[in-house]
């Protein structure tokens, strides 16, 4: 079956409409992007996971769309800091005071970039820059979260060893323990308690007894200090020194006379001992030979000094 002239023709119109259409719709695109100009930055996030985070991501500033993310990428020279790209639309007025954080989009766990803050007055940043950045509030809480869900964990552990029978055992004994103990206390306060009593009031007794004799003493010292002129002390302290130096004078001529009659009652019984013994030799020769004092012989006898 051959196709006429007519069918050819509409079949080339519509080819040709399909074929202008579709690079018009292939050129909208392309033309909005080409007549989009951007601007790029450098962001570095640390201390926070990106995960959720995708190229292509959008940027905002205070919810307005204004970039996309270009590029994600680890910094070489610091493992721990994040380097991101960021395509700023070129009309953008992108200040020096302005902060870059992370937000959620909803429940679905991807994230975008929100652009912060910035002051009318404030200078352009220049492109290439690098936007200063800061954690998130999500990621902060997330790791408040993660601290808080450990030490809940440590908290139930401590619990679960805590309520084992065998640590209720000894928890039972350390409380029987500390009411024997209570008891004891008890018992030793209501004894010493009359005893404390009575030391606090003979203490007191005490005490006013001491303020009187320091009254006493008081009125004492201001009333011989009225009465005693000072040239009246000044003479007695003359006459108490001048008393002192006789009475040390006297000490040691004393001191002297009585060391002198030691020397001479020593003396004294060293004679009467030798004596003594003359006296017990004489007696010993009698008794062995009595009849010297018959005979009235001449016999030599001790020398006595």
């Amino acid at each position: 079956m051959s196709i006429s002239r007519s069918q050819r023709a509409r079949l080339g119109v519509f080819v040709i409409a399909g074929i202008t259409l579709l690079l018009v719709f292939a050129a909208i695109p392309l033309g909005v992007r080409l007549s989009d100009k951007y601007n790029t930055f450098i962001a570095f996030f640390e201390g926070e996971s990106l995960s959720g985070l995708e190229q292509g991501a959008v940027v905002k500033f205070n919810g307005v769309p204004i970039g996309k993310v270009e590029k994600i990428s680890y910094n070489p020279n610091n493992l721990s800091r994040v380097k991101v790209d960021l395509k700023i639309q070129q009309d953008f007025p992108m200040k020096v005071d302005m902060v870059a954080t992370t937000g959620a989009m909803g429940i679905t766990g991807l994230k975008y970039v929100e652009i912060s803050g910035g002051k009318n007055e404030s200078d352009l940043l220049k492109p290439g820059s690098e936007v200063p950045t800061r954690v998130s509030m999500i990621s902060s809480i997330t790791g408040k979260a993660e601290s808080i869900v450990a030490k809940v964990e440590l908290l139930l552990n401590h619990l679960n060893q805590i309520t084992e029978p065998d640590s209720l055992r000894s928890i039972k004994m350390i409380l029987d323990n500390v009411a024997y103990i209570s008891n004891d206390v008890k018992g030793f306060v209501s004894e010493t308690r009359p005893q404390i009593e009575k030391l606090t009031a003979s203490t007191g007794n005490i005490i006013s007894k001491i303020d009187a004799a320091a009254g006493d003493i008081e009125t004492f010292t201001s009333s011989f200090k009225n009465s005693v002129s000072p040239d009246l002390v000044n003479r007695t302290f003359t006459m108490v020194d001048s008393t002192v130096q006789s009475l040390k004078s006297l000490s040691e001529n004393l001191s002297l006379m009585i060391r002198q009659s030691r020397e001479d009652f020593a003396v004294s019984m060293e004679n009467i001992r030798e004596a003594s013994e003359n006296a017990n030799q004489l007696t010993k020769v009698l008794a062995e030979n009595p009849s010297l004092l018959l005979k009235g012989e001449s016999q030599r006898g001790r020398e006595v000094r």
